[in-house]
């Protein structure tokens, strides 16, 4: 059942106050009679860690007496009530099967203090007993101290006494879970916050008789209620419910203890009422249908509500059969397992207490007398709600102590509004029902079953209700376990009987059921006027005023009677559109004057069961003959010039082949499929309504308008929905817009449905479907209490008035839509008023043709006005675009058309494609496909006030053509527009990386360095930056390099430079300084003529460091090496040579004296030079030819900067390398082996030193490049080029000079004898 209620005004806000105003009258009155009451007996109380209160009226105050004095009730002297007691024992029996549980309450114990609550005024000190805190109530200030043990409440039975009990217990929020109180005033939970209940409230149970009357077709029926706030509130929901049907209340009584019953039955018979509701608890039930017994009321249908259709005792009575057929609702019949077991048990025992112990207050049954069997036997009516009701607690308060699989956590201190705030949250399962309560604390599970009571006396289940409508069949009954008082078929429940043939309704009195048979007289017919009028040129009509919404299989050819499908008050008001335009132009001068339309129309209520209507309009006079030949028998063609409709695409593609056969033109007002744009197919199709196309074009405008990006669309199982569900996958394929989930209509169950959307997280839902479809949806999602959604509507439900819209948005969120836009027709208000209240006979002799009956004389016309206007318009161009097509076929004029000229339905066809006219300030014209050129939707949204506001437009031709008014809407959220994504976007600086089949669905990844992300043209790629740019990790765009080279301006490129050049002018002034003492040991000694090879190779090499600054070029490159490369290995294979001779001279001469003469003679060190140096020039050009220096840009070691470079092939230089390493390598060896020669003239000495600073110079370089790549690294390259030279050039040719020029003492040849004699004589020792 569902809680969306409208409150009635006797449960308004003045008795409310009442009711609370009244408890805490009697509150002092009170205490001191609760202060005596001290003492349970062992059925009513038992000790627990944890108390739930009980209120059962197992006695009932059907008297109450005015009390002089404040007085507690004795319940125990009123009437005995067994189905309460049995309810009593059933709580008992819960609470313990719950303490015997180890998976619920582990290691807690529960205990219950129940009380017998048998009056709504008098029983005050029980519930004032459940609030209490040592037999007191003090009033407290500060949240959570001196409450109560009593942690929940089970009870109270009847709304009555609900209402003045839930006022005491919803101030401490302590929860009143109720398993009777049905009224729908307990729905408001501003009033009410602690309440909830286990039973569904009174608008489920009206709404199972209200279906139960309209299986069996009953129109006239009584209505008997209690007169307390339960009784009133189904009544006023009874009368709500049958407000827009075909059934009448024809006698209303509110019962109480005063009521003359025999009255009541006199006024039922008086007005021939065959079908009485006693809508009642079971007392009053008891009393009336036994009144109905002893007054002989006989020959009566009896529907009982829920809380008397299971009595045990009336179908026992004496005479139950005289009064009729009873039926019922009652919750279904549910076996509580060891129920039985329990009463055996508890009954077995003997209740001796402690004599020193006081009974409390209304704590005491009486009951002593009853047998097990007497309590199991009762009517177990609302059992399963008392059982529901202490374990949906017992769960509550298990999760609000935390208990896990063996203990629950004790240290925790529980307060009754913490069990309030888990049993709202209630999901759980017991004896195969899902126990859950929706936001207004009503049960969102559960069923009816519809019960007969049998002439066995027995209760037997014929039918059922479900809640879910989405289930196939949720409303069924079996009728042939009915055995009718009649001996025979269902009882009829009429206030008039259909009218004769012939006869025309005439309404007798305020009910629209009541009316009197008048017979037309001669020259009239019944109103059939509705659907056919004579003229000079015939329009065709199809129109769905009643919808065949479950098609039945026939094995046999059979026309449906649509009169008998469900009635679409839309579909008629289309219908009187259609009558009141061809009533118009008749009476217009303009348009085809002296010419008058007729129509015939037909209610088309089924897809594949209508044809007899469809083949009259073709025929000619009932026959139609096929003709093979071009304008051949074209005068037997239909009178019919155009059909108008149908309304739906369906419907449309199973007529339209038979009208494009003779090109009569078909103007549809509502069927929008795309399909019929193709005009090879469909070539006298065309219609007055936008195509789906345009529809789905608004929905997704509206979708890109708010950034939803995650969406669900559900349409219908029809050409119509399949059409729109192709188009809309079509329009989002190159949007951000993602279709995450897609399902038709009516194929499967909308609770599997709605719980897939949730667990994608879809807070967005198209619904492309008809109007009845989306409706039945719609309820099913506040059924099933789907809420925090945006619904977007299609044009054919937007405009839907059949909700409250305000209960609607509460519970499913805010729904938007597209609609044609709202256009008042002048003038068909008045048509409707002067159509109602006429005399239907009509001068003709016509009979009437299938579907051309309407049933429909019980309609208002404000009821035909009120209803929604969608396609009004439509139906109205689509006529006027005829007429107008057949005034220039006719070659109309001011006054008159051209009288001669045979009109045949293609020529019509011709005309209406060149429509080209203004209706109501809308240009009317159709483009090639037969859609409209024109017009525009208006955006709508369903305010509050539960109207279609419209918030925005969207028109098909102007350059501004869509528009919304954000502030208008009134979002679920109460603030921003509700999100609708798969994945959120992704920071600044991350690429989206696809994560399944959406691309709405994604990781997030953040771009590496070197990168950036553009998210407006691809956020799924890190865009590599360019060579000369570099961005951070997470950049949205790359910055320029600094682009940085050591230009010769540089101060250490100026150095370096300069170093060069002293080095240069050292070697010419050596040079200088050993040609003029050539001929002098020392310069011998150094090395003679190869010591100006030396020198000039070194002044060579230092060409090698000018190259390193500036921009980098080839030819810069290229000389960085050569120079180098090529002099050095000179200047080291001197040295090698040189290194070679002084050990050769002192060690090996003696030994060697042939290889000694063999090296003079053929001077193989010079020999030796000439070989490295072609050698070091073939590798050159070999590593040159392979892979030549080129400038280059490194980026490597520093993102931001490029250092301008050259790329040197370390493979393709590898040769030259490895030839000086050679030679250093044998300098270095044959060096260190002359190292112990003479003191002043070793130069074995010097050279090795020398080689050492050079090896450990590359070492250091070696070094610090692979550390740091920066634009120093070249100053550096350059330092270690000139301290190559140098080492050779100051610590071997400098201390020559040295000895030159401030020792010549030592530069003799007397001297550098002694120093080879002294060196002999010391070996030779």
């Amino acid at each position: 059942m569902h809680s969306d209620i409208h409150i009635s005004h006797q449960l308004g806000k003045p008795t409310m106050m009442k009711h609370f105003l009244l408890s805490l009258c009697v509150l002092g009155a009170f205490l001191h009679v609760l202060a005596q009451c001290t003492a349970p007996g062992s059925e009513f109380h038992l000790e627990g860690d944890y108390l739930l209160g009980g209120l059962f009226d197992i006695h009932h105050d059907s008297t109450p007496v005015d009390h002089e004095r404040p007085e507690a009730i004795d319940c125990s002297s009123k009437p005995f009530i067994l189905s309460s007691y049995r309810r009593f024992q059933v709580m008992r029996f819960s609470v313990e099967e719950i303490n015997n549980l180890t998976n619920l309450l582990p290691n807690v114990s529960l205990g219950y203090e129940i009380f017998d609550h048998c009056s709504d005024t008098h029983s005050f000190p029980n519930t004032f007993s459940l609030i209490s805190v040592d037999g007191l109530i003090q009033p407290w200030s500060e949240p959570q101290k001196n409450l109560s043990k009593v942690m929940a409440v089970v009870g109270t039975y009847t709304s009555p006494m609900a209402l003045t009990v839930a006022p005491l217990l919803v101030m401490n929020l302590i929860p009143m879970v109720s398993y009777g109180a049905a009224s729908s005033v307990f729905s408001r939970k501003q009033n009410f916050p602690s309440f909830l209940r286990t039973v569904h409230p009174n608008k489920d149970v009206i709404e199972v008789i209200f279906n139960i009357l309209q299986h069996f077709n009953w129109r006239w029926v009584a209505f008997l209620n209690i007169d307390d706030d339960y009784g009133i509130d189904g009544q006023d929901l009874f009368i709500k419910r049958i407000k827009d049907t075909e059934i009448c209340l024809a006698y209303t009584k509110s019962l109480n203890q005063y009521t003359e019953y025999s009255q009541v039955f006199k006024q039922i018979e008086a007005h021939k009422i065959g079908i009485i509701i006693v809508f009642a608890p079971e007392w009053t039930a008891e009393a009336l249908i036994e009144s109905a017994i002893q007054l002989n009321v006989t020959n009566k249908v009896w529907i009982a509500g829920d809380a008397w259709s299971l009595n045990k005792r009336l179908p026992k009575k004496k005479g139950i059969k005289n009064v009729g057929t009873i039926l019922g609702v009652s919750e279904p019949a549910m076996t509580i397992p060891n129920f039985n077991e329990f009463v055996y048990s508890s009954k077995s025992q003997t209740h001796c207490e402690n004599t020193g112990q006081q009974e409390l207050c209304n704590q005491v049954c009486n009951c002593s007398g009853l047998s097990a069997e007497d309590i199991i036997a009762a009517d177990p009516s609302f059992n399963f709600p008392v059982y529901s009701a202490v374990y949906a607690i017992a769960h509550a308060l298990h999760n609000a102590l935390q208990c896990g699989s063996g203990r629950c956590d004790g240290t925790r201190t529980v307060y009754p509004e913490m069990v309030l705030a888990e049993l709202k949250t209630s999901n759980f399962t017991l004896l195969n029902q899902s126990i859950r309560f929706d936001k207004n604390g009503d049960p969102n599970y559960g069923s009816y079953s519809i019960v007969f009571w049998n002439h066995s006396g027995d209760a037997e289940e014929i039918g059922f209700y479900h809640f879910y409508r989405s289930l196939p069949v949720h409303f069924f009954i079996d009728n042939n376990k009915i055995q009718w008082h009649t001996k025979g078929e269902a009882p009829t429940a009429l206030c008039s009987e259909e009218c004769p043939v012939g006869h025309a309704k005439k309404q007798d009195g305020i009910h629209k059921c009541c009316f009197n048979c008048v017979i037309c007289p001669n020259g009239t017919y019944v109103n059939n006027t509705e659907f056919h009028l004579e003229g000079d040129y015939l329009l065709g009509g199809l129109f769905d005023i009643h919808h065949e919404s479950t098609p039945v299989y026939r094995d046999r050819p059979e026309a449906i009677d649509c009169s008998s499908q469900t009635f679409i008050l839309s579909s008629y008001r289309r219908f009187q559109i259609m009558r009141f335009s061809v009533e118009e132009i008749n009476n217009s001068t303009i348009l085809l004057p002296n010419v008058s339309l007729g129509y015939e129309i037909f209610d088309h209520c089924s897809e594949t069961h209508n044809f007899p209507d469809v083949l009259k309009l073709i025929s000619v006079n009932n026959v139609i003959q096929p003709w093979g030949e071009p304008n051949k028998n074209l005068s037997k063609v239909s009178k019919i010039m155009a059909v108008v409709g149908p309304f739906s695409s369906t419907d449309t593609l199973t007529l339209a082949p038979l009208f494009m056969t003779d090109l009569i033109p078909m103007v549809s007002y509502g069927a929008a499929s795309s399909a019929f744009a193709e005009k090879s197919k469909y070539s006298s199709f065309l219609r007055t309504v936008h195509s789906n196309k345009d529809v789905i074009e608004a929905i997704v405008k509206i979708i890109l308008h708010f950034k939803w990006r995650w969406v669900a669309f559900l349409n219908s199982d029809d050409a119509f929905g399949k059409d729109g569900l192709d188009l809309f996958i079509k329009r989002i394929k190159d949007t951000e817009i993602c279709l995450a989930y897609m399902k038709h209509l009516g194929t499967t169950d909308d609770s599997l449905m709605f719980k897939n959307m949730e667990s994608l997280k879809i807070h967005v839902v198209i619904v492309f479907a008809p109007k009845i479809m989306a409706e039945a949806l719609i309820e099913s999602a506040v059924r099933l209490n789907v809420t925090n959604k945006v619904w977007i509507a299609g044009d054919t439900w937007s405009l839907s008035n059949r909700f409250n819209k305000e209960e609607v948005i509460k519970n499913i969120g805010t729904v938007l839509g597209v609609s044609q836009p709202v256009l008042e027709i002048p003038g068909f208000s008045d048509f409707i008023y002067s159509f109602k209240s006429q005399t239907h006979c009509e001068n003709t002799g016509q009979q009437e043709f299938c579907n051309q009956v309407c049933n429909c004389s019980s309609l208002s016309a404000e009821e035909i006005l009120a209803v929604d206007s969608s396609y009004s318009f439509p139906v109205y161009s689509a006529v006027y675009a005829i007429a107008h097509a057949l005034h220039n076929a006719l070659e109309c004029g001011v006054d008159k058309c051209n009288g001669n000229i045979t009109m045949y339905p293609y020529m019509v066809l011709a005309e209406l494609k060149k429509s080209n006219f203004t209706l109501l300030n809308q240009s009317i014209q159709f483009n090639e496909n037969g859609d409209l050129n024109y017009g525009s939707y208006s955006i709508v949204f369903w305010n509050h006030s539960g109207d279609a506001e419209e918030i925005g437009f969207y028109k098909l031709n102007p350059s501004v053509n869509f528009y919304i008014n954000n502030t208008k809407i009134q979002w679920y959220t109460n603030g921003e527009v509700p999100t609708s994504l798969c994945s959120n976007e992704c920071p600044v600086g991350y690429a989206k990386k696809q994560d399944g089949i959406h691309k709405c669905c994604f990781n997030c990844n953040i771009c590496p360095n070197g990168t950036y992300i553009n998210s407006t043209e691809d956020p799924s790629m890190c865009i590599a930056c360019k060579q000369t740019e570099w961005s951070t990790e997470g950049s949205t765009s790359c910055n320029l390099r600094v682009v940085e080279y050591i230009p010769f301006t540089d101060g250490g490129a100026i150095v370096i430079m300069v170093g060069a050049l002293v080095l240069v002018c050292l070697t010419l002034a050596m040079s200088a300084l050993f040609a003029i003492n050539y001929n002098t040991p020392v310069v011998r000694s150094a090395g003679g003529p190869m010591c100006f090879l030396i020198l000039g190779c070194l002044s060579l090499c230092s060409l090698s460091v000018f190259f390193y600054f500036g921009k980098p070029t080839i030819s810069f490159c290229i000389l960085r090496v050569l120079p180098f490369s090529l002099f050095y290995t000179v200047c080291l294979a001197c040295f090698v040579v040189r290194s070679f001779q002084i050990v050769h001279i002192f060690r090996i001469a003696a030994k060697f004296h042939k290889l000694h003469s063999w090296w003079v003679k053929y001077h193989v060190q010079w020999l030796v030079i000439i070989v490295a140096f072609v050698t070091q020039i073939l590798l050159l050009l070999i590593g040159y030819s392979y892979a030549p220096p080129k400038p280059y840009n490194s980026t490597r070691w520093y993102p931001d900067r490029i250092i301008l470079d050259c790329d040197i092939n370390l493979t393709a230089f590898s040769g030259p390398v490895v030839l000086l390493l050679s030679l250093c390598c044998l300098c270095f060896i044959s060096s260190y082996m002359g190292k112990d020669l003479p003191k002043n003239y070793n130069e074995a000495k010097a050279i090795t030193f020398c080689l050492l600073l050079l090896i450990l110079t590359w070492i250091v370089f070696a070094t610090v490049y692979v550390l740091y790549r920066g634009r120093y690294i070249q100053i550096l390259n350059t330092l270690a080029v000139l301290l190559s030279l140098y080492c050779f050039l100051l610590f071997y040719f400098l201390p020559k000079c040295y000895i030159i020029i401030f020792q010549p003492h030592k530069n003799t040849q007397e001297y550098f004898q002694g120093l080879i004699h002294n060196y002999s004589k010391a070996t030779s020792q």
